[in-house]
């Protein structure tokens, strides 16, 4: 049987309790080759913390289920990419309701020049 995997975020901590944190593009892993890769390398990326705060609109169809979206960061020393923003048991991106993503363990960009949004999903917002 073919076995599959979506990862959002992995959390290793040291002996001396320091915590580490990595996070997945929505990448699917799997036993199948044609279905996605068996693994991957992921690296602490640093020690900066960033919230990512989303509005959804009211319009009709503004809300989403399945956009597996994540932002990129670009700063004056460089840039970071989130993981993708869902928070666990619970429904983000509904009508007119603000979400806040904090990721942890990130690298730090500087003064903030610009994010770029990015939609895995199939579902439109």
């Amino acid at each position: 049987a073919v076995k599959q995997w979506y990862q959002r975020r992995v959390r290793g901590s040291s002996y001396d309790h320091e915590k580490a944190y990595v996070y997945s593009r929505k990448t699917q892993y799997s036993t199948d080759p044609n279905k996605g890769p068996n693994h991957a390398k992921l690296c602490r990326e640093g020690d900066t913390t960033y919230t990512i705060t989303a509005t959804t609109g009211t319009k009709r169809y503004d809300d989403t289920d399945n956009i597996g979206a994540s932002v990129e960061i670009e700063g004056s020393k460089g840039n970071t990419e989130t993981g993708i923003m869902d928070n666990p048991h619970e429904d983000d991106f509904r009508k007119g309701q603000t979400d806040k993503f904090v990721f942890s363990g990130m690298h730090n960009v500087g003064s903030i020049q610009c994010i770029v949004v990015k939609a895995r999903g199939d579902d439109m917002w």
